[in-house]
């Protein structure tokens, strides 16, 4: 009876450190927000104009603020999102017309994960669209069943004026140029 009861000590020991060890695993390395700052239109058409081009261009940190206002959109608009798993940081770094971020995630509101989630980028007017493709934890890949984010849009368009639209985007290693079109009524 001493054996089994040692055995069993053991063992629960054992689950215990291998559940500690998992829990420091999955901790966030870095502190991440989903703070952002509005895109300035103004500034875009006063660049455009300087430049005599149709063309403007979005820095890879304005990107960023405009994936983490589509974020705290939908959370903020969908009761599905506040289910088990929720993003509560971001940091998106662009790649071509991949999309890499850096988020911090909670699990039942309890538990702090960190992941680095993979993105294909693509332009279906009106939308620019993100749609996940995989994520990491550290080293290990997880499943996309695990853990499947739906699609990120961003209406550029609507950070447009009225009187031009975006005809097309081209995706730079670390921004995104757009070309735009007047609409002539």
């Amino acid at each position: 009876m001493g054996k089994l009861l040692r055995g069993l000590i053991v063992f629960v020991l054992l689950i215990a450190l291998l559940v500690g060890g998992l829990y420091w695993y999955v901790q966030p390395q870095t502190a991440l927000d989903l703070t952002y700052t509005d895109l300035s239109v103004r500034n875009k058409l006063t660049e455009m104009l300087a430049s005599r081009k149709l063309e403007v261009e979005l820095s890879e940190p304005e990107v960023n603020d405009l994936l983490k206002k589509a974020l705290v959109t939908r959370n903020s608009n969908s009761a599905s999102n506040r289910g088990e798993i929720e993003i509560t940081g971001a940091r998106f770094t662009l790649h071509g017309n991949e999309l890499i971020a850096d988020v911090s995630l909670l699990y039942k509101k309890q538990w702090r994960i960190g992941a680095v989630l993979q993105f294909a980028v693509s332009w279906q007017e009106p939308y620019v669209t993100a749609v996940h493709t995989g994520t990491r934890i550290r080293q290990m890949n997880l499943p996309l069943e695990w853990f499947q984010l739906k699609p990120i849009q961003v209406p550029l368009n609507d950070y447009m004026p009225k009187v031009a639209g975006i005809k097309s985007i081209t995706f730079l290693e670390h921004s995104l140029k757009l070309s735009l079109a007047l609409k002539l009524r």
